[in-house]
Order: structure tokens, then C-alpha cells, then sequence
């Protein structure tokens, strides 16, 4: 019988093989950043939620005693506003878990221990005072089983010009130690007065290494000699200081930024307008006084809430005078373009 002809191989040749896989990674590097320009616009999306809630527990807290939370007293006794602004955020259990009438440290300035009374609430993990777009380690441990959950939320101590950097005396901002401020002190006007914004948390470690190392992420510590222009010893006492000057000289790097949400002080839950948003200077302090930026890992620049309680992006390029400006409760500007 005549034998019929053999089908024809069916099948993808190697270079047709080769053609798809191309093509496949070519539209995969095109939605790549469309996936990742819509995963971030939903961070963005919740971190601004975030701040609204903060905003709007400022408002209950003003409606119920008249005036917004500030630092305490001291270091050693200095609950964070984030801390006293619990209840007003549906966690009035966690609230209720600090002792408002024993300080959250004990010891001196020099050797401060958690106060075992506090430790539960400290290390207890909120994501209302995280942002979602910074994937850093929350959870720090400065000595042996003390253990602090960090926040990425700060508010707003000032301009930071002059000595108002220095929140353990009043500054020309709405939270300093022992601030008992309100609405009324707002004559700039609440629409152009800051009470939160962003930070980003530190490495958790801390090292010694060169000054030009990049920053955003710790803090440079340490002011000795003179700055330019000034007479002060260090930071203390300057009229204003030169952060380039010193960021240039000092060599320790702290990873403890957003340390604590719990934490009244500065490095955990403060910041100063003295600096650009997302500043390529790194923060610099002495014994946890300095100079605090707002930063964030959203593009460009961060979210920022407002005394009457809007929430708005603030670009990183913004003018600096408006910048500063914002950071006023009664400085007679009129800051404007700051988008």
C-alpha cells in the first residue's frame, strides 16, 4: 500500500522561541513602573489617610480641652502628642496601658532607662503612625530587652531658625516641651501653619564613617569648635545655625530616627522647617537637640498636614522661605507656591 507523507513538525522554532521571550520582557519592562507607579500612589494614598486621622484627632483633642497636646516637661517625662492623642484614634485600650503620672524614663540625662511600667505600650506596633512606603525595621532596641516601636509620623517644632531648633524652651511653632498651644495661637493662620508631617526611620545601628555618606536615613551627631559667622559654642547658642558646616564635620551616625512613636523627644517624633523636605543634608543633633528634617520615600516629596486639618504633598524643591514659613504659627508671612 502507498505509504502517506509524514505531517510536517509542529512547534515554535528557536528563533521564533527567542522572538516571544523578547517580546514578553519588553512588555514586562513596560508595566513594571505602571505597577510600580500604582503600588505607590495606594502608600501614598494611605499615608495621607494616615495623617487625616492625625489632623482630625488634634480637632477632637483642641474640642475637648481647648488646646492641642504638646511635649512634656523633661526628657525623662516626655510622652510623645502621638501618645496622648490615642483616644482619639480608637485606641483607648493601648492609651490605657500608659501611666501618664510616672515618666516613661528613669535615671538621669546621661543613662536614661525605659520605665518598666511604659514598656508594653512602647513596643506595641501602630500602623497609623507608619507610612507604608518606608519598608524599614519599626521595632529599635537601644539596651537589652528595651524594646520601642518606632513611628514615622513628627510634628511641628518650628522653623527651626534662630534657637527655635531647640524645642526644650517655647519655639515660633505649635509643639515644644511643655507647649500648651491652640487655634488661637495660630495668627498666621491655621491653613498655613504645619502640626504634622513625615520622617523616615533609621538604619537601628549606629556607626562611625565619612561625613559625604548618603543621608536621609540617620542623623550625624556631634558639634564642636565654632560655625561660620556665629560666636556659640556647637550648636547651642547659635543665632542660626550652618548645618552644611557642621554636617561636614561630624562623623557619628545615629540610626535611631522615629525611634519611638511614644517618645516626646525630638530624634523620635519632631521635626524642624529649617530644611528642605527629603534634604540631601542629613539631620544633625547634639544630645538630641538639632536639626530635624521632614523626609519620606514618596517621590518627590512629603505629605504634610495642615492646623485646619487638610492633608498636602509638599514638593521637595518648595521655596525654602515658604518652607520655613509654614513652620510659623504667628510670623506675619504669607508663604505661597509651595507646590
Amino acid at each position: 500500500m502507498p505509504t502517506r507523507n509524514a505531517a510536517p513538525p509542529t512547534g515554535f522554532t528557536l528563533v521564533e522561541l527567542l522572538v516571544v521571550i523578547a517580546v514578553i520582557g519588553i512588555l514586562i519592562g513596560l508595566l513594571l513602573p505602571a505597577v510600580q507607579a500604582a503600588r505607590e500612589a495606594a502608600r501614598r494614598m494611605s499615608c495621607s489617610n494616615n495623617l487625616r486621622q492625625v489632623g482630625l484627632a488634634l480637632h477632637n483633642y483642641h474640642s475637648q480641652f481647648d488646646r492641642f497636646p504638646g511635649l512634656g516637661s523633661t526628657s525623662l517625662t516626655s510622652f510623645s502628642v502621638q501618645a496622648r492623642l490615642l483616644p482619639f484614634v480608637e485606641q483607648r485600650n493601648l492609651r490605657e496601658l500608659i501611666d501618664l503620672s510616672q515618666p516613661l524614663y528613669l535615671g538621669s540625662s546621661h543613662n536614661q532607662t525605659l520605665n518598666p511600667v511604659q514598656a508594653e505600650a512602647a513596643r506595641t506596633r501602630l500602623s497609623l503612625f507608619r507610612c507604608p512606603s518606608d519598608g524599614g525595621e519599626d521595632l529599635y532596641e537601644p539596651k537589652a530587652g528595651e524594646l520601642l516601636a518606632g513611628g514615622n509620623y513628627v510634628v511641628c517644632g518650628g522653623s527651626g531658625r534662630g534657637t527655635n531648633y531647640d524645642l526644650r524652651y517655647p519655639t515660633d511653632g505649635m509643639f515644644y516641651y511643655g507647649s500648651t498651644l491652640g487655634l488661637r495661637d495660630m495668627r498666621d493662620g491655621s491653613s498655613h501653619t504645619i502640626v504634622v508631617s513625615e520622617s523616615v526611620l533609621g538604619r537601628r545601628s549606629s556607626i562611625t564613617a565619612p561625613a559625604n555618606m548618603p543621608g536621609g536615613l540617620d542623623r550625624l551627631y556631634g558639634f564642636t569648635g565654632h560655625a561660620p559667622n556665629t560666636d556659640g559654642p556647637g550648636l547651642h547658642g547659635l543665632v542660626d545655625p550652618d548645618v552644611a558646616f557642621w554636617a561636614a564635620r561630624c562623623r557619628l551616625w545615629f540610626g535611631d530616627r522615629g525611634f519611638g512613636w511614644i517618645v516626646g523627644k525630638p530624634p523620635a517624633t519632631a521635626f524642624t522647617t529649617y530644611m528642605r523636605p527629603n534634604d540631601r543634608i542629613p539631620d544633625i543633633s547634639s544630645m538630641g537637640i538639632g536639626i530635624y528634617a521632614a523626609r519620606s520615600f514618596h517621590p518627590g516629596g512629603v505629605i504634610t498636614t495642615f492646623g485646619d486639618g487638610s492633608v498636602r504633598f509638599v514638593a521637595e524643591h518648595i521655596e525654602l522661605d515658604a518652607w520655613r514659613a509654614f513652620g510659623t504659627r504667628a510670623g506675619g508671612e504669607v508663604p505661597t507656591g509651595y507646590q
